[in-house]
């Protein structure tokens, strides 16, 4: 599958040249392209390497990067100026703000330059070909608007390519755009679509039936239409009965490094994107096409790997993970502050890498007395880079690092011994849709519609928990189903993109007046003190999942250890969104700089 990607940007460099690569808003037509079927396939799949093109801090994005700007995650204190974006104080002007809303709509003008013409050749390609390939690029566009509108509010609906006489258009409201989008993939439309592109060709890369119905419930469930979103749900995993299924993963706990290393590569490594029925739809990466790499694995590496130790689950994520019995750390007999890692949800250690175990194949220790981790490839001791050496102070739990933990997800032991020798190239793919989130989304819509099945809801939330060995969801009421599902998708979907705009659409559990991103982004942050291990301080964890600390109370009664990382700061009315771009309000005579977001 992955000579397809290398085909994919042949095609766009052949076919389309550099005509993609102008400012936002552009993407002006040749005139003749696509001329016919084989060109439009080649545009569909430069379109789809739009996808590949949106990267952040290393990271594909959204995907891999944003959850990282939320509280399941804590990043290096000095990281360019990826910090300001938890403080409530980037501008217009950050080149986040700016480059994200420029590969917007560089994508957007991608597609348009393939369906301006689309129609013009419909007469010499199948039916089938033609709403196959329009519904790929309207659910394309689709996906792009629904992530821009969720990040910066309105938008100029661009439906078409510009030129240099048409290029200035409105914000339009984001409710216009989304009711637009959903009516573009239209069902008869979709229906056209396999309900998988053949694997051995394409991969995940592809939108079949299954994907294109994921992505119009999924957008019905971020803008609250739960009705449309658990009807369209329903249709994508009726469709995916026999197609997609849950990836077994092995549960089993290592407690100390020598014992083993957790394994998630058949659902998050070079495994999956091969053999994995969970995988829906996924960005394809490929190092022998240009610009078609990413650099994830530096970002997440340890030191010891060379890597950046750039970001990793925060303190707050790792108290999330609740005991095998169900209940919450703070709740629960079976948890141990002195032994915390034991009797929990087995996706701690298949998500996270904590201190005394074992990532790609080498031992993982934020002891400063460790100054020596033992290699299982080498079959001996290396120095510790994450607490002593070169650079130190960026390790896990240095001064000015991310706060004692790493992600497990997406790094894959092949990746042994590849940063040593200085190679930080990553061409493992990004799922986009998985199974697993359909499952949640149809379980969040049945919960928040009135006449959803509550029934069902509990039985999906209950499916993804099996996998994992943990207790079944037996609420029937709203609120405790509402809990449990903010629990799964915080757990199971941590490092996937997704935890940004949760918190911004979920009305808080005590107070409905309030999104959860006010108590989630106001809070100050801990992680273990320097040079421990372990924290005896004992978190507040309320009804929606999030974690807080008070500073003052521990588990054993004496003084609070943990220290703080840092102090996130949300503001109401404002944070809910990025900034609106400056040069698209200063070079747009129909925006102007006065018709920023409020608050900026």
């Amino acid at each position: 599958m992955k000579k397809n990607i290398l085909y994919l940007c042949l095609a766009a460099s052949l076919t389309l040249g550099c005509s993609l690569d102008r400012a936002p808003l552009s993407g002006p037509s040749t005139g003749t392209f696509p001329a016919n079927e084989k060109e439009a396939l080649a545009g569909v799949l430069a379109a789809y390497k739009s996808l590949a093109n949106n990267e952040q801090y290393r990271q594909p994005f959204p995907e891999r990067w944003l959850d990282n700007l939320t509280d399941v995650a804590a990043m290096r204190t000095v990281l360019s100026k990826w910090p300001d974006y938890t403080q409530s104080i980037i501008t217009s002007t950050y080149s986040g703000v700016t480059d994200t809303y420029a590969r917007l709509y560089k994508a957007i003008g991608r597609i348009h330059l393939v369906l301006d013409r689309l129609d013009s050749i419909k007469d010499e390609m199948s039916e089938d070909s033609y709403c196959q390939l329009k519904a790929e690029l309207l659910c394309l566009r689709a996906y792009f608007y629904d992530f821009g509108c969720q990040m910066y509010g309105d938008l100029p609906f661009i439906d078409h390519s510009l030129d240099l006489q048409d290029n200035a258009y409105p914000r339009t409201p984001k409710a216009t755009i989304i009711e637009r989008i959903i009516s573009d993939m239209d069902d008869e439309l979709i229906d056209h679509l396999p309900v998988a592109w053949p694997a051995a060709e394409w991969g995940t890369a592809r939108l079949g039936r299954v994907a294109a119905y994921g992505l119009k419930a999924r957008i019905c469930l971020n803008w609250g239409r739960y009705e449309d979103a658990a009807r369209y749900a329903g249709i994508a995993l009726a469709l995916s009965d026999g197609v997609y299924d849950l990836t077994p993963l092995d549960c089993t706990y290592y407690p100390t490094h020598a014992e083993g290393e957790p394994d998630p590569t058949p659902l998050f490594g070079f495994d999956a994107e091969k053999n994995s029925k969970e995988w829906i739809w996924a960005i394809q990466f490929n190092r022998l096409a240009a610009s078609n790499v990413h650099h994830g694995i530096y970002a997440f590496g340890s030191r010891v790997h060379n890597g950046a130790a750039a970001v990793g689950p925060s303190l707050h994520m790792m108290c999330t993970f609740q005991c095998t019995d169900g209940l919450p750390i703070t709740e629960s007999p079976l948890f141990d502050w002195k032994d915390p890692w034991k009797n929990r949800d087995p996706r701690l250690d298949l998500y996270t890498v904590r201190s005394n175990s074992r990532c790609m194949n080498v031992q993982f220790s934020i002891d400063p007395s460790d100054k020596n981790v033992y290699d299982y490839a080498k079959k001996e001791y290396v120095n510790n880079n994450d607490v002593s050496g070169n650079k130190s102070e960026y390790g896990p739990n240095g001064v000015q690092g991310p706060g004692g933990f790493l992600w497990r997800k997406y790094c894959d032991p092949v990746y042994y011994g590849v940063m040593t020798g200085g190679d930080y190239e990553d061409e493992l793919d990004c799922p986009i849709m998985r199974l697993a989130e359909l499952l949640l989304i149809d379980a969040e819509a049945n919960i928040e519609w009135d006449g959803g099945d509550k029934q069902r809801a509990a039985a999906e939330l209950t499916r993804i928990r099996d996998r994992v060995h943990m207790p079944p969801v037996t609420a029937t009421d709203v609120a405790d189903l509402r809990s449990a599902l903010r629990y799964e998708r915080k757990v199971e979907l941590c490092n996937e993109g997704f935890r940004w705009f949760d918190i911004r659409r979920w009305k808080s559990s005590e107070n409905p007046d309030e999104i959860v991103a006010v108590k989630a982004g106001n809070a100050s942050q801990y992680a273990p003190a320097f040079g421990k291990v372990l924290t005896n301080a004992k978190p507040v964890i309320d009804r929606d999942w999030v974690v807080t600390f008070d500073g003052e109370t521990t588990f054993d009664g004496k003084a609070f250890d943990a220290r703080l990382h840092t102090t996130k700061k949300f503001v109401s009315g404002k944070d809910e969104l990025w900034p609106f771009p400056y040069d698209e309000m200063v070079t747009n005579p129909l925006i102007g700089p006065e018709n920023n977001n409020p608050g900026y």
